[in-house]
């Protein structure tokens, strides 16, 4: 940068002068040559068997990725594709999706990524304004039939066997262009955002090199490709080595499911806008206090305002998180800046913006674009090399907002005028002021509030509207319209005609009616007046009060997350307020409070309580069952019921469902105390009884199949003899690593003593061979063993407090001790039954039979077994759940 340009500025002093030299200092080698694609291939070569990407149960390792977008991106060229086309891509969360991005590019086109989800006159504007010469879609879509001259390509189940898996080694110039990302527009259309590669290129190098992004990361991919962070989503990590796990559509409208994926997966790298971060937490914060995940090493956070006390919360549950605030803009290639947030100084008024990334310039002007003094507050411009080629089929529009960056000539020089307001802190950090005009991020989407106020200004039911942006009691912000009607004002019909047009996101979820717009002294209308008027607290429309069970839980939770105490059963969930996220939150904690899990889209579609709980099917689980649980409903097999162990929770059958055959109902059995129940326990006769009777209200005819899992292995053998005994068909008992000497070795010392004294050299044996075999496993089970017997001694004689007297430890304490009581007294007979046993291959603790875990004593038509890898507590879990799984349906066809 020249200090000389920056003389122009009389304001600025000479210490400020050489301070923003050495700030935007940022020039540094990159492979200014390479495209996209290319750093792709370049990672198949070292890692070509690592996995690539992972969506439920499949996964793609590098090379079958390479190999099948180098087909498919051949197929794209026999359909007449030329260099520089621009290619659509109308397609779900799935792997067509990345492999079609790399395809396009392979052949030399340029993606331009179409939501499925828009609204068919978006995605024809989209699709037309770029001018595209093909559309890879996964299904066939409506915009099929209004664009009938429009090339398209159903990848989905296309045979490519016949085209070369080879690279296509294509010569791609790095400034052609990459992509092409609608975002939010001010004349009531969306902009298309033109990128090239080499800007791609330099900022994945930039994050991986920083932040050591390699082959043992695994992102969590939850956004949409209409939506920059995409693109380093999917390039940046598969450009590094890591796994990027794609969470499908109904797993990001999932928090349970979010949280869920970050456990299994292991996930190291989180890139999202702040609000699903800041959900996120509040649900742990709120339904799981326990939650720790510590393989989470990078939260990138961007596109929204960052609340001050969101990482140390973070870091509660993320404890090995680092968290990293990031800006910029989709014109200027996904982020331009950065700053690594280590503590939070009480002073700020927000995260500072941070500094400028690798060949990337942040200069803060003033209306004659010269630099401000340190403190004075400007607009933010970006320079260097993350400037956008400018918008597609808009010079104007370009030539207006891409203006010639007077203080650097390289890089293009040329620098994107950002519209935001921003000063330089003392530390020589940023901060983001705001806006300067009418574009607001509402839940990390830009969205041009003149664009929504366009397309009403075209509405025959209203003379005049203004649409602003407000926070509300949560601290996000919330699309507010005031209108001006004519005649009666017909909310639901000017909304039906925004959803035509719009994204779900961009329409406003406040409405106002206003007779006469206030009007500043210019007589423009004043926007201020607007955002100054208390927005009214809707009542109940009847003031029709909750009185089931259902409506006062669902009431309670609205009074939470709308902070409004008049909550009644006919208010609107959309004219409250509503959006996707707080939706996840209510669906979340009415299914924490009750058991009852409701799809997200039916709170879309029934928005009051009273239509949505009235929607509520017995599919929705609002039978009478105390126990039954599903886990798995579809399908037309035998159902297979499956009774919890020590642990009570029958969540621990999830994993063990993904692997069954699609059409294996699985159902788990759980203690009703459990749903707050009061049920007699006394005998295991009692237990077993309880579930036969729910079974077979759920399926009276039969046949039947059941398993047990540990202690639950005890309790079949006991619903198989009262199954028998009422005439029932019992098809499978299966039995999941439950020893049947344990039995024998519940009584009272003075019955099993002689015999736990004769096991003890076995048993030494066993542990010295185990230590041999595997030492550190042998050395945890043993230690982890000794540790709990002591704490159990210190508890009963009052040296330690026991956790598991207090909240909800003590009612599974309370369960436990009354189950076990009842498994002490309990007598196995010899029964006439085939055991199915799935036994796990790593056993951490001694047993007398390893063959058939003794139940070859009592089986009287045999003994089954299946070797499963895992121990007792992982052999339900991924990856060993895979192999169960599988070897589970053998059993089950085979009966």
């Amino acid at each position: 940068m020249s200090e000389k340009l920056f003389q122009t500025a009389p304001v600025v002093t000479e210490a400020e002068l050489r301070a923003l030299t050495l700030f935007n200092s940022t020039e540094t080698p990159y492979p200014d040559y390479k495209t996209l694609h290319v750093l792709f291939e370049e990672q198949v070569l070292k890692t070509p068997d690592q996995v690539a990407l992972l969506c439920g149960d499949q996964l793609l390792t590098y090379k079958e990725l390479n190999d099948r977008a180098n087909q498919l991106a051949r197929k794209i060229i026999e359909l007449g594709v030329r260099p520089g086309d621009n290619i659509g891509l109308l397609i779900e969360r799935n792997f067509e999706m990345v492999i079609g991005m790399y395809a396009i590019l392979k052949a030399g086109g340029a993606y331009v990524p179409v939501d499925p989800h828009y609204p068919i006159d978006r995605q024809e504007y989209i699709l037309s304004n770029s001018a595209v010469s093909l559309l890879l879609s996964d299904v066939a879509h409506p915009i099929h039939v209004l664009m009938p001259d429009l090339t398209t390509l159903i990848v989905a189940g296309l045979d490519l066997n016949g085209y070369s898996a080879h690279n296509l080694n294509l010569h791609i110039d790095s400034r052609q262009l990459a992509y092409t990302i609608y975002t939010s527009g001010s004349t009531g259309k969306p902009k298309g955002v033109m990128i090239e590669h080499h800007s791609v290129v330099n900022l994945i190098l930039w994050v991986n090199n920083r932040f050591n992004v390699g082959s043992n990361d695994r992102l969590l991919f939850i956004t949409s490709m209409c939506f920059d962070l995409s693109v380093y989503d999917i390039f940046g990590i598969l450009s590094s080595g890591g796994s990027l796990v794609i969470a499908e559509q109904k797993q990001v409208n999932d928090f349970n499911e979010l949280l869920h994926m970050l456990q299994h997966y292991q996930i190291t790298f989180w890139d999202s806008v702040p609000t699903t971060l800041d959900y996120l937490i509040r649900e742990l914060e709120t339904t799981n206090n326990s939650y720790v995940q510590d393989h989470l090493r990078l939260v990138f956070l961007s596109g929204d305002w960052i609340p001050l006390s969101l990482p140390d919360r973070i870091k509660r549950f993320f404890p090995s998180a680092s968290v990293i605030s990031l800006g910029g803009a989709t014109e200027g290639t996904i982020w331009s800046n950065y700053f690594p947030i280590e503590e939070i100084d009480k002073s700020w008024n927000s995260i500072p913006y941070g500094k400028p990334i690798a060949n990337n310039f942040f200069y803060i002007l003033d209306e004659q674009l010269q630099p401000v003094p340190f403190g004075a507050i400007g607009e933010l411009f970006i320079g260097g090399v993350g400037v956008a080629r400018g918008y597609a089929n808009s010079p104007e529009k370009t030539k207006d907002t891409f203006v010639p960056d007077p203080f650097n000539q390289n890089y293009g020089g040329i620098m994107y005028r950002t519209g935001d307001h921003g000063r330089m802190l003392p530390g020589m950090n940023m901060e983001f002021i705001g806006r300067k005009d009418n574009q607001v991020k509402i839940h990390g989407f830009r969205v041009e509030l003149g664009e929504i106020e366009h397309l009403l200004s075209q509405s025959v039911h209203l003379k005049g509207a203004v649409v602003l942006a407000k926070l509300n009691r949560m601290g996000q912000k919330d699309l507010i319209c005031y209108v001006d009607p004519l005649g009666k004002f017909d909310k639901n019909a000017v909304i039906d005609d925004l959803k035509l047009r719009l994204p779900d996101y961009m329409i406003p979820s406040i409405w106002l009616e206003v007779q006469n717009f206030p009007l500043n002294i210019n007589g423009k209308i004043d926007r201020r007046a607007l955002l100054e008027m208390e927005v009214p607290e809707e009542p109940s429309k009847s003031h029709k009060k909750a009185v089931t069970p259902h409506e006062k839980i669902m009431a309670d939770i609205w009074r939470e997350v709308f902070s409004i105490e008049n909550i009644g059963v006919e208010d609107d969930f959309f004219e409250l307020g509503g959006h996707s996220l707080i939706a996840l939150h209510i669906i979340s904690h009415f299914e924490c409070k009750t058991g009852i899990k409701l799809p997200l889209e039916r709170l879309f579609k029934h928005s009051t309580i009273s239509s949505l709980l009235a929607s509520v099917s017995d599919k929705d689980e609002l039978k009478k069952s105390q126990s039954l649980i599903p886990i798995k409903t579809s399908g037309s097999n035998m159902p297979l019921y499956i009774i919890h162990g020590d642990g009570l929770y029958v969540l621990s059958f999830k994993d063990l469902a993904k692997y069954v055959d699609a059409e294996q109902p699985l159902y788990g059995l759980q203690p009703a105390d459990l749903n707050g129940a009061d049920q007699q326990v006394e005998t295991l006769s009692d237990i077993a009884g309880h579930y036969v009777n729910e079974i077979i209200e759920h399926n009276p005819n039969g046949p039947y199949a059941i398993a047990g899992y540990s202690f639950g292995g005890y309790v079949a053998i006991e619903m198989a003899r009262q199954f028998a005994s009422l005439g029932k068909e019992l098809k499978m008992l299966g039995i999941f690593d439950t020893d049947a000497e344990n039995v024998f070795y519940a009584k009272s010392w003075r019955v099993n003593l002689p015999r736990k004294i004769k096991r003890q050299f076995p048993k030494m044996i066993w542990i010295f061979k185990s230590f041999i075999k595997d030492p550190l496993s042998t050395l945890n089970y043993q230690f982890n063993l000794f540790l709990r017997r002591t704490n159990n001694l210190m508890y009963k004689f009052g040296l330690r407090k026991d956790p598991k007297k207090e909240g909800v430890f003590s009612q599974i304490n309370m369960i436990n001790q009354k189950q076990h009581e009842a498994f002490k007294a309990y007598h196995i007979e010899p029964f006439n039954n085939i055991v199915y046993l799935f036994k796990a291959k790593k056993r951490v603790y001694y047993v007398d039979d390893i063959k058939s875990l003794s139940w070859n004593k009592y089986a009287l038509k045999g003994v089954k077994v299946f070797d499963v890898p895992g121990d007792h507590a992982t052999m339900l879990h991924d990856p060993n759940a895979q192999e169960f799984g599988i070897k589970l349906q053998e059993a089950l066809n085979s009966c």
